[in-house]
């Protein structure tokens, strides 16, 4: 699937970047995405986060010669410091993919927001499963 089906990436002006099954980058662009102290809004940090998540494991499925539908189960953020520039979300496997007991797929990700300066302003880590085709 590609990533403009999905509305927040189109409305937040997100922009692919980096693109393999080891790593995926998605940019967000601090114009459009400011809160009220004229810092990058949390909830657009955290949807780059949750794409890149999710795209680095369709891909890493698609290596894999696998098929389905990938959904995020579980993540935990953390907001380390405002951002204020454009940012990007990088996601890389925390682990290899593994069969679940329920005979899902399983794709363990990191993610990191890293603002224009290199500087990483959050971390995450996100559970997703591709599920078994019915």
């Amino acid at each position: 699937m590609s990533l403009d089906a999905i509305e927040p990436f189109c409305s937040l002006a997100m922009r692919e970047v980096d693109c393999s099954p080891d790593r995926v980058a998605i940019s967000v662009p601090l114009a459009g995405n400011r809160n009220d102290k004229g810092t990058l809004f949390g909830g657009s940090m955290y949807s780059a986060m949750v794409l890149a998540g999710w795209r680095l494991s369709n891909l890493s499925a698609d290596q894999l010669g696998r098929s389905g539908d990938v959904y995020v189960k579980d993540s935990s953020i953390e907001f380390l410091r405002p951002i204020r520039s454009d940012m990007q979300a990088v996601a890389t496997l925390g682990s290899p993919p593994a069969e679940t007991r329920a005979g899902n797929l399983g794709f363990e990700v990191v993610i990191e927001a890293v603002d224009e300066d290199g500087v990483t302003c959050g971390r995450a880590t996100a559970s997703y499963r591709l599920l078994k085709e019915k």
